[in-house]
């Protein structure tokens, strides 16, 4: 842009209103030229530093973090894949236990098994996690030579597998005989089926089976009406 002097003195000078216009024209075209060479030369600036900095990302080494034992594949021998503990996978052995339970307890009174329901699975699962599977066979084909437990009591109460999976210490006792004991076992008094009712139901109120709890509690007065004078 002409200054404001210069154009002051041009005019001072008698210049044309044409001479003027010319000026000004010349003055933005020289102004326009100095800002375009500015231009190129930031633009040439930032070319340098692009190319420089990426010279130097090239010429640094690469750094390469160690493998830790997370990343290795998984192998049979030092990093086995986590075992699979879906409901399918416990179908084979939910379907040879009901199995096993119908052979046995079943056919000696207790109620039969139909299916390993959702709830049952949940169960079966708590078992199995802290006897192992051999122990869920064994609590089984004990409770088959149970009388008390396939009806042979005063009110005719029947153990069923769903029973058996959910009470944690039914399955204590039912490993802690052998068959042999439990068919030479003499058939419980009314004192020993009040008791043993009323520790089931104890223990189903601890784990928060309060309907469950309630009926055992009526059976339970229900023995204590045949109670006889001096039994307890």
């Amino acid at each position: 842009m002409i200054r404001a002097e210069v154009l002051d003195a041009l005019l001072e000078a008698g210049a044309s209103a044409e001479m003027i216009v010319a000026a000004v024209k010349a003055a933005a075209s020289a102004e326009d030229a100095k800002r375009g060479e500015r231009r190129a030369k930031d633009a040439a600036r930032q070319r340098r530093v692009r190319a420089s900095r990426a010279a130097a990302a090239e010429s640094r080494p690469a750094r390469v973090t160690p493998r830790g034992p997370a990343d290795a594949p998984p192998n049979e021998i030092s990093n086995p894949p986590s075992p699979r503990s879906s409901d399918e996978d416990l179908t084979p052995l939910a379907e040879r236990l009901a199995a096993a339970w119908n052979e046995g307890p079943a056919k000696a009174g207790a109620l039969p098994c139909r299916a390993v329901n959702p709830g049952r699975r949940a169960t079966l699962k708590a078992r199995l996690r802290e006897h192992g599977e051999t122990a869920l066979f064994e609590a089984v084909r004990n409770l088959a030579a149970s009388e008390f437990h396939c009806g042979g009591n005063a009110r005719g109460w029947k153990a069923s597998l769903g029973w058996l999976l959910a009470n944690p210490e039914a399955f204590q006792r039912m490993l802690e005989i052998t068959p042999a004991d439990g068919a030479r076992r003499p058939a419980m008094t009314v004192a020993e089926q009040l008791a043993s009712t009323e520790r089931s139901a104890a223990s189903l109120e601890r784990m928060g089976r309060a309907e469950e709890a309630a009926e055992m509690r009526r059976t339970a007065d229900r023995l204590r009406q045949h109670l006889q004078p001096g039994d307890e």
